[in-house]
């Protein structure tokens, strides 16, 4: 407990109209309010704010930038704030700050007082001298001498402020760092530790966008208090666009916010065209996440949604670059031919998520099978069925040490802001692993393991489903797949009858608009009968065949005359021309893996639902062994 330093972290020094009581402000961050409340009852006096850190903080009636609300923190408690910046190098938010700081300096030796004076000419003072002196400064090994100078006396309270904390002391196997990289790492971490500065009323606050790419020695230390700052929620949004935008009526507000989830403030702030730098009546801080409509009380003002919506997407893609794709899917069940089964399951839970009823909605879907079997296609529409957002992950994986975890956890945040989203992973084997070697030096055991632990939080049900595709579920984590990750598991096969390959022949039929109205299913299903072991992929690609040979005229033999919509022999051609590429006991293999795979024997076809166990271990042997799989 530090309750001797309540006052002077709560309250101002003096009085100064230029001066806002933040920490004792309404509408105070959360994450702002968890650093004050654990600073002044606990021996912390170092923290670690990551995460949305380089975002406008809304806080106060005004909005500032995270510098100048840090500096209008700390201010009023008589602190002397002082940022270090690498890339800037050694500022003060405010002149006086200086002042104390170079008398501080002055006597502990680091500079002369009448040398700095007489650089400051006659019009200059002490504190302008100094930060003319230091202001250039960039490099740690001179920078954090003067920094710790100031945090060990004792007669002066400082604030320490650390941008791109992660540059000063990144993360990194010890032997592949720097002398000064190493040296920097100590200091900081020794700050935590040193009585000198933890019982003082000094603080140290390192701020990094991604925590995985700070030193873990200081990440991980007990006596580091390491608070995430989120990205805006919906309140958060909401509060914002009143704030800015003050002529907002309810609905349009309220439709806003919801269209705007997932950006940071300055991104809404660049959306609407409108600057920060005003001092507004703030709105008011409402009770519940269903009140955000409180929050807009004015006329109606046109804001093009359609508009936000499209920049909200070129921002996010830009944020993440790489790593996700927002999805706006352009077919719904009504586009997918055969798979009845599968449809009315993700029907179901679809009709779940639509009425709210959140306990019903599995956490994760895993759709497995051999490729080709519609499971990317089927993802996508049930997202347009649902009525959820969207988004694909993309290849997360860096080349560098750290950088998979750090763009995980960039994904997982953006994730975790939007809400009410399908997150669909393509190829799951592949972009997430789990049953590797080792030979990547632990990278895919951190990846399955942060993401089993944001997979199993239970408030994200009915909001953020993940839905997986794999042909390979054997080279997934086992744990990944457990129920309370993985709910339903949905097993793919290829068409099992001559209706199946008929229904999805005429659904990409009408998906492509091929002009095939005059050939009747009488006339077809002698054809698709036979295909057995085709995948839909195989007769799209047949289909495909046949419309390119119609619409550039290449006829089958004994027609002369292109008629005025494809025929049937077309088709036949096509489907005797077409060769498919396909592995036939690696293939058996991955549909024996489905089988296994299945959340219940109902979603099995039918010459799959009465195997027993004993059957099923034996058939997976016996074609893994004939696919030749180690």
């Amino acid at each position: 407990m530090r309750p001797c330093l309540k006052v002077s972290a709560m309250l101002p020094k003096k009085p100064d109209s230029d001066l806002v009581d933040l920490p004792r402000a309404q509408d105070l961050p959360p994450f702002m309010r968890q650093l004050r409340d654990r600073y002044l009852t606990t021996e912390t006096g170092q923290f670690v704010l990551h995460g949305n850190v380089h975002d406008i903080v809304l806080a106060g009636g005004r909005t500032w930038s995270m510098p100048t609300f840090l500096d209008a923190f700390f201010t009023p408690s008589g602190k002397v704030v002082v940022h270090y910046d690498p890339g800037r190098g050694l500022y003060f938010g405010r002149p006086e700050h200086a002042t104390r700081a170079a008398k501080v300096l002055c006597e502990a030796g680091f500079f002369d007082e009448r040398t700095l004076l007489a650089k400051a000419g006659s019009k200059g003072g002490l504190g302008e001298a100094l930060s003319r002196e230091v202001g250039i400064e960039r490099r740690p090994e001179i920078v954090l001498p003067l920094l710790e100078a100031l945090l060990t006396r004792r007669d002066t309270p400082v604030a320490v402020i650390i941008h791109y904390a992660d540059l000063v002391a990144p993360e990194a196997v010890a032997s592949g760092l720097s002398f000064a990289d190493r040296t920097a790492m100590a200091t900081i971490h020794r700050w935590s530790l040193w009585e000198e500065v933890v019982r003082s009323d000094n603080l140290v606050i390192l701020l990094t966008s991604t925590l995985s790419d700070l030193a873990r020695r200081i990440s991980r230390n007990a006596r580091v208090g390491v608070i995430q700052v989120p990205l805006p929620g919906n309140i958060d949004r909401a509060r914002f666009l009143a704030h800015t935008r003050p002529t907002l009526d309810a609905d349009r507000g309220e439709q806003l916010t919801r269209v705007t989830a997932g950006l940071q403030l300055r991104h809404i702030e660049d959306i609407m065209n409108q600057g920060s730098a005003q001092t507004l009546a703030v709105a008011p801080v409402p009770q519940g996440e269903g009140e955000t409509r409180s929050l807009f009380r004015h006329a109606p003002e046109n804001v093009p949604l359609e508009e936000v919506a499209a920049k909200r997407v070129e921002m996010l893609e830009q944020e993440c670059a790489g790593l996700i794709e927002v999805m706006s899917p352009g077919h719904d069940f009504s586009k997918v031919g055969g798979c009845e089964h599968i449809k009315r399951t993700l029907l179901k839970v679809s009709g779940h998520i639509k009425a709210g009823r959140t306990s019903q909605v599995p956490m994760g879907i895993l759709l497995v099978g051999p490729m080709g079997t519609g499971k990317s296609y089927i993802a996508e529409a049930f997202a347009a069925e649902c009525g959820l957002a969207a988004i694909k992950l993309k290849n997360i994986r860096g080349p560098y040490v750290g950088v998979t975890e750090s763009n995980l956890e960039k994904v997982l945040n953006i994730i975790e802001a939007l809400g009410e989203i399908v997150v669909i992973i393509d190829e799951g084997d592949r972009a997430i692993g789990g049953q590797g070697s080792g030979g990547d030096g632990g990278v895919d055991s951190r990846v399955v393991a942060r993401l089993k632990e944001f997979m199993s939080d239970t408030s994200h049900r009915g909001r953020i489903l993940f839905m997986m595709m794999t042909n390979r579920p054997d080279k997934l984590d086992t744990d990944l797949k457990r129920a309370g990750r993985f709910d339903l598991k949905i097993p793919f096969f290829f068409p099992q009858s001559g209706a199946e390959r008929l229904a999805i022949l005429r659904a990409q039929m009408k998906r492509y608009r091929v002009d095939a109205d005059a050939i009747t299913d009488e006339e077809v299903l002698p054809l698709l009968e036979p295909l057995e072991g085709y995948s839909a992929a195989d007769i799209e690609a047949a289909l495909l065949i046949a419309n390119d040979d119609y619409l550039s005229g290449e006829l089958p033999a004994g027609m002369e005359v292109r008629p005025p919509q494809m025929t049937v022999a077309f088709l036949v051609r096509a489907f005797a021309d077409y060769m498919p590429s396909r592995e036939l006991h690696m293939l058996s293999y991955m549909e024996w893996l489905a089988v296994s795979e299945a959340s219940n024997r109902r979603l099995l076809p039918e010459r799959y639902r009465l195997v027993t166990v004993e059957e099923l271990t034996e058939r997976l042997a016996e074609s893994r062994d004939r696919a030749r799989l180690r």
